[in-house]
């Protein structure tokens, strides 16, 4: 699947897949036909699917894949962490000032209206190739914890020494240190390329360990107001806002990772 959307150059401007590895990947449960997810029944339906995982087995997932390196299952902290917090909710009903035509932005969670066929094969994809990327889309959400609940399977933990090598790297950094000093501090042992880190270190922000002090993040509460970036940065919210004097939340670690 992932030869069919990516090169070394980067995404094919179509994929490319043959019939048969097509039809094998449908089985296997990588390869979905394209779906509408409206919003309300979208937003629904990953309350419900939050509501039917275990918060300890995905963190499990998440610091063992830096060991096994199944990204498919490290991504699912990035999206029980955004959906922790998130209050049930629907659009509110269009008004006079509203466009008649054109999607609209929920003021709760970002999304968009939906309703039109959503390319669930991409968003799994991503889920593969980096981790995830779309954390914050209840679209993502509901997709990575069902797919994630299909294919987790208890086991003994692996070893946790990248998780607190990570840990100790964000405790120990200089105060004014940004997400992109982290990051290379985290490259000699932790394997993967740089986007597969980045995710890494977006998920456990998402999941409020690496929170921001002074910004809301999704442990603490559910934030409808993000601020926006200084300048050029593309960090997803809220790790963009994490510097070397937040540290880690000791609160949000004993949460995921009690035995810690």
């Amino acid at each position: 699947m992932l030869d069919a959307y990516w090169t070394p150059r980067g995404w094919r401007p179509k994929p490319t897949i043959t019939a048969d590895d097509d039809a094998y990947a449908r089985r296997a449960g990588y390869i979905f036909d394209a779906i509408p997810l409206p919003h309300d029944p979208c937003v629904a339906a990953l309350i419900r699917q939050r509501s039917r995982l275990d918060a300890r087995a995905v963190a499990q997932a998440f610091s063992d894949s830096l060991t096994t390196r199944r990204l498919d299952l490290r991504s699912a902290l990035g999206s029980y962490g955004v959906a922790l917090n998130l209050p049930a909710h629907a659009l509110p009903r269009r008004s006079a000032g509203d466009r008649p035509h054109g999607a609209r932005e929920c003021p709760v969670c970002f999304a968009y209206e939906g309703g039109w066929p959503e390319n669930l094969t991409v968003l799994n994809f991503e889920r593969f190739k980096w981790g995830g990327v779309r954390h914050g889309d209840p679209v993502y959400g509901l997709l990575d914890l069902t797919l994630f609940e299909a294919a987790w399977r208890p086991s003994a933990p692996e070893t946790r020494e990248p998780l607190l090598r990570i840990l100790d790297a964000a405790t120990s950094a200089a105060a004014d240190s940004r997400p992109n000093d982290l990051l290379k501090r985290i490259a000699p042992f932790v394997p993967g390329n740089a986007d597969q880190r980045r995710t890494i270190l977006a998920c456990l922000a998402y999941a409020g360990i690496l929170q921001p002090r002074d910004r809301p993040g999704f442990f603490h509460g559910y934030p409808t107001e993000r601020a926006p970036p200084e300048g050029k940065n593309d960090w997803p919210y809220p790790i963009l806002w994490w510097r070397g004097r937040d540290g880690v939340d000791a609160a949000a670690l004993a949460f995921w990772f009690p035995d810690l």
